[in-house]
């Protein structure tokens, strides 16, 4: 395993600790508003990977696989087997992948309007086939990079200089956003959560 990935392995391990700790995944509060409020099959995406560890009390994965790298995943209640799953299976997934809600400069009114979303469940994107929300999760910081053919930004957090890539930034609005933003720029964005509906052990 390389270095890079190990690291990646263990931040993910240690994103689970700290969502089964505070029971959210936010990094500080975040704005371009996303139209679509319901996940949809465009948003699916199925891999094959490794489980890494398991959080029953959230219900949260982590998984590595060399198609999407180590990751975190909230099973929803329709996974029924979730209780059965362990470290060392190899499974299928399928999930809905995570999506920008919010993209832009740090301003008051940027943080006013990232505080009124992730206090308002019902602005959460709809899961398809059930009556759940997937959950929004935030970040904030300075623009150290910005990477336009993946469409992430890699951000410092200026209290503890971590520094964090972001997801891909799949919306139109997201994109239009990005592409105005430089290195040296305070951002706030919001995210929806990785959610897996699917999770078949293969052995």
């Amino acid at each position: 395993m390389s270095k890079n990935r190990f690291l990646r392995r263990v931040a993910a391990v240690a994103g689970l600790m700290t969502l089964a700790a505070a029971g959210s995944v936010s990094w500080s509060p975040a704005s371009v508003a996303a139209n679509n409020p319901q996940l949809s099959k465009a948003d699916e995406i199925a891999i094959r990977g490794t489980i890494v560890a398991v959080d029953q009390a959230s219900r949260t994965v982590v998984i590595e696989s060399p198609e999407r790298d180590t990751l975190n995943y909230r099973a929803i209640n329709h996974v029924t087997n979730f209780s059965g799953l362990k470290p060392g299976m190899l499974v299928d997934v399928r999930y809905y992948r995570v999506t920008d809600y919010l993209v832009a400069k740090t301003t008051p009114e940027a943080t006013a309007k990232a505080s009124a979303l992730l206090a308002d469940p019902a602005k959460a994107p709809g899961i398809p086939g059930t009556q759940m929300k997937a959950g929004l999760w935030s970040v904030s910081g300075i623009v150290v990079r910005k990477h336009m053919d993946a469409k992430k930004l890699d951000i410092v957090d200026p209290k503890g200089g971590l520094v964090h890539r972001t997801p891909w930034i799949k919306s139109a609005e997201g994109q239009a956003a990005l592409a105005t933003l430089n290195p040296g720029d305070q951002v706030t964005l919001i995210f929806s959560e990785r959610i897996a509906f699917e999770i078949t052990p293969v052995r």
